[in-house]
Parts: structure tokens; C-alpha cells; sequence
């Protein structure tokens, strides 16, 4: 038996097996030792010489920005990107800035537009008193500056208003049809007369009117109090009857506008018609025009507020139709007067090429060459031959005959002869067939008008358990 024991699985027992003597491990342990000396004196060197960006390179420095940890110089170089990125954005934009852009020209205006500009300022040359200056009618002065301080029984100045006609006579009804016609076109349309820059012009018409008017009104005449009184006590009728006490009236009103309309229709043959297609609303007798224009404007707003309310058209019997049928007949009568009839002439002063040229009117036809004028020199002016030495521009004439005919004679007011009631219908018409929309404006008359149901009830409280 050895005296070494055995290990049972085939090793010796021994801790550890080295066959080396005892003076080789100290002599190697000499060497070992002296190697590992000068190793340890090498690096500590090394780290004494080395910079201080040599240890940074051992090591990658990160940032952390929140949701995200990245190394430093990825940030930086990621954001290096970005501004270079914006920079030349800049420079682009710049760029893009400085060269010259060719805008396309607007669209030129439809001859409604056109023709709307023109009728307005028809009232610019029919104003009396201390005009404006801004009036921008040249042949046009001052007038009738003493109208009312020189009646003893009136002591006030009178001094404005209109010129109902050709002739120098001021008429208070034919005004306040026109101004109420007016007034009435711009709560429906006011979004298309500023779209064509005439709002404040057709503001300033009205006013001229309207303040005229205050001038005339005698606020101190005992008839005043009986109309006011009548006034409210047929008001009283709201408090005592409940209900809608004028729903029936109402109803009433509006199955006539609809019949109004259907009448217009050629279908029903309410009215004749020319050859040329012009409606014959006076039966066929003279100034026709005026009655003519008034029916486009009330088509085409009626249709308008068929539209504001979902409504596609409306009965006339049994039978249905859209209100396009409406602004198409709208449409025609107003392109007859401006000139597609068979005289090719438009009845509007300035409009086209071919219009009156001997327009029944004072001021018009008598020149403004520093000469006055007293009533036997005016007859002078009104007989000649020759055209009128002032355009009145957008005056729409009193029209032709039932058979399309039209005499361009200065004597026959029939023909020639321009009114402010015809001229302020003419105005309604243009400004509701203008421009490609159709449609009042919903946000001035409408917004008014209260709802026709009940509000709803306030939501409940909120529920708690």
C-alpha cells in the first residue's frame, strides 16, 4: 500500500500535486515579482503623461433628455443637422419671397355688377341743395338752397332731398318708396354691395334721403297723438286674444306673395308679354320698366328666402316648382333692359354702347357752360336735336312700348324720362342677381327673428347615488 491514499474516482488525495522543490518556487517567485514591478511603474506613467482627452476616449459620455438616453455626440450631431436644416429652410423661403409672383387678374365683373355701379349713381345726380364733394358728377351744382326759408308759411329750411324726375320737383312719396327699397336691398344684400364697394356709397344715398325726410316730418301736428294712439291700442289685441291672433292674417299674405309669383310664370298667362319677352305688369301702357324691375327684385329675393329656409321651390295649384323658374325670370327681364331685345339697346344711360342719348331731363340736357338759363332758354334745350350735352349716367329710362318699340326723343317723357322710384327697384334687382351666390344674408333680417318653437328645457342635474 502506497503511502499516499487514493482518491476513489482515480486521483490522488493529495491538495496539490507539483512536483516542483521548494527553492524553484522561490526563485521563480523572485522573477514574478520584479515583472510585475515594472508593470505597475509602466501604466502608473502612462496615466501621469497621458492628456486629459486620452482617458475620455476610453469612456463614451451619454445624456439623458427624459424618454431618452443618447450618447453626447449623437445629440449634438442631430441637432447640428436640425439647424442647418432650418437655415436653409430660411434661405429658401427668402428666396421665394424675393421673386416676383404674376397673381392671376380677378375675374372681370358680371354685367349686373357693372350695371349696379352705374344705376347708383343715378341718385348722385338727382340730389338738390349744398352737394357733397365727393357727389362725382361734374355737370352737377348747388340748387335750391332757399327751398322752405322763403315760403312765409313754412320759415325752415327745406334745403336736400331728391329730384323725383327729369323735372326740378321733389316729391316725398316717390322718395320714400326708394329710400324703403333701397334700405330693404341693403338688410338682405349688404354682404354683396360691400363685396362690390358700394355699401357705404347706398348707406350715404339712404341718409341723404332719410334726413330730408326729418326735415319735412312736423313732429307738433295734433294728428300725430290720434295715429299713436290708434297704434297702441290695436296692440292691445296681443295681451287680450292668446295664442297667434294674426297667424290667420299671415297665412293670408303669404298664399298671395305666392300667387304674385306664380303670375309671374309665362306658363300662367297672367300678364303678356312682348315679342321680345318683356312682361306687360301695366297692362301695356307706358313707363313699363319701372313696374318691371320692381317684380325681378321681388322674385329674386322671394326665391332667396326659399333658399334661407331649406325650402327647394313652392306650389302654384297642384304643381311644384323650384325657384330657379324665378331667377330665371328675373334674369330675363333684367337682361331685356340691358340690352338683349330686339332693339339691342340698352335702357340703361352708360351701360353698353348703344342706350338713349336724348334723355327727358333737365339737367342733363341743358349744358353747364357758365351761361344761366331761365325757363324760355330750357324750352330751347329741350326742343333741340342734338343728344344731351350731359350723360346722366345709369338713369334707366321709362322703356319701350308693348310692341318693343322705343322713340329716343327728349319731349316724350314716355319713353325717356327716368324716375328715382324706377332707378331704386332697378338697384334691388341688380344687387340680388349679382355675383355667383345666391342667398340673403341670414345674419342681419333673420337674426332678429325669434325661433318659431319653444327652447329646450335646461339639462337635468347630474346624477348622484
Amino acid at each position: 500500500m502506497s503511502m499516499y491514499g487514493r482518491d476513489p474516482w482515480g486521483g490522488p488525495l493529495e491538495i496539490c500535486h507539483d512536483s516542483a522543490t521548494d527553492d524553484d518556487r522561490s526563485r521563480n517567485l523572485d522573477i514574478d515579482r520584479g515583472a510585475l514591478s515594472r508593470t505597475l511603474d509602466e501604466t502608473q506613467q502612462s496615466w501621469l503623461l497621458a492628456g486629459p482627452g486620452d482617458q475620455g476616449r476610453r469612456r463614451k459620455k451619454y445624456l439623458d433628455i427624459g424618454c431618452l438616453v443618447v450618447s453626447r455626440k449623437f445629440f449634438v450631431w442631430t441637432l447640428g443637422v436640425l439647424l442647418a436644416a432650418a437655415v436653409f429652410a430660411g434661405v429658401v423661403a427668402g428666396i421665394a419671397k424675393a421673386i416676383p409672383r404674376r397673381h392671376r387678374p380677378p375675374p372681370p365683373p358680371d354685367d349686373y355688377t357693372v350695371a349696379l355701379h352705374k344705376a347708383l349713381m343715378f341718385f348722385n345726380a338727382q340730389r338738390s341743395g349744398k352737394l357733397p364733394k365727393h357727389n362725382n358728377v361734374p355737370w352737377r351744382g348747388n340748387s335750391c338752397m332757399k327751398d322752405g326759408l322763403s315760403d312765409p308759411a313754412v320759415r325752415r329750411s327745406l334745403v336736400g332731398g331728391y329730384y323725383d324726375a327729369g323735372d326740378a320737383v321733389k316729391l316725398n312719396f316717390p322718395a320714400a318708396f326708394s329710400m324703403t327699397l333701397l334700405s330693404w336691398s341693403v338688410i338682405e344684400y349688404s354682404a354683396k354691395y360691400e363685396a362690390v364697394g358700394e355699401l357705404d356709397h347706398v348707406r350715404d344715398i339712404i341718409k341723404w334721403g332719410a334726413d330730408y325726410f326729418l326735415k319735412t316730418f312736423n313732429s307738433t301736428a295734433d294728428s300725430i297723438d290720434r295715429v299713436v294712439v290708434q297704434v297702441l291700442l290695436s296692440r292691445l289685441r296681443l295681451f287680450l286674444s292668446p295664442g297667434y291672433p294674426y297667424e290667420e292674417m299671415l297665412r293670408t299674405f303669404h298664399n298671395q306673395t305666392s300667387i304674385i309669383m306664380c303670375s309671374y310664370l309665362p306658363i300662367f298667362k297672367s300678364f303678356n308679354r312682348t315679342k321680345g319677352g318683356l312682361i306687360q305688369l301695366n297692362h301695356g301702357k307706358p313707363r313699363s320698366l319701372q313696374y318691371v324691375v320692381n317684380a325681378a327684385f321681388l322674385a329674386s329675393v322671394f326665391s332667396d328666402y326659399l333658399e334661407a329656409a331649406d325650402t327647394p321651390g313652392w306650389y302654384c295649384g297642384p304643381h311644384f316648382y323650384s325657384i330657379e323658374v324665378l331667377r330665371s325670370f328675373a334674369r330675363t327681364q333684367i337682361e331685356y333692359i340691358l340690352g338683349k331685345n330686339p332693339l339691342k339697346m340698352s335702357y340703361v344711360v352708360g351701360f353698353g354702347k348703344h342706350y338713349p342719348k336724348h334723355v327727358h331731363h333737365r339737367g342733363a340736357s341743358i349744358p353747364k357752360n357758365g351761361v344761366h338759363y331761365g325757363c324760355k332758354g330750357g324750352w330751347k334745350w329741350r326742343d333741340t336735336k342734338k343728344p344731351n350735352p350731359n350723360i346722366i349716367v345709369g338713369a334707366m329710362v321709362a322703356g319701350p312700348d308693348r310692341h318693343d318699340g322705343f322713340k329716343d326723343a327728349r319731349k316724350n317723357s314716355n319713353y325717356t324720362e327716368a324716375t328715382l322710384a324706377g332707378n331704386a327697384g332697378l338697384v334691388a334687382a341688380l344687387v340680388a342677381l349679382s355675383g355667383e351666390g345666391h342667398g340673403v344674408d341670414k345674419n342681419t333680417m333673420f337674426s332678429a327673428v325669434p325661433p318659431m318653437f319653444p327652447s329646450p328645457p335646461p339639462p337635468p342635474a347630474p346624477w348622484k347615488p
